[in-house]
């Protein structure tokens, strides 16, 4: 089931970068989930110290890549 997924996911990832349109939003949306992650990791510093800055970049990474993966 999830290899299906993945799958499909990379069929369509593969037509959208044949295109420059779909390049182009391909490279916006994964510099959107970096700015993201930069600003978990600068709220999780000032609220819970240093220790926690790995765990909320880890965090945020996962749950945009659960989102992209439509789970």
């Amino acid at each position: 089931m999830m290899t299906n997924t993945i799958q499909k996911w990379y069929a369509k990832m593969l037509v959208s970068l044949n295109n420059q349109k779909g390049a182009q939003a391909i490279e916006w949306i994964a510099l959107a989930g970096v700015i993201l992650a930069v600003f978990a990791a600068v709220q999780a510093y000032f609220n819970d110290g240093e220790r926690n800055v790995g765990n909320a970049i880890s965090n945020t990474l996962s749950k945009l890549i659960e989102g992209i993966g439509g789970e």
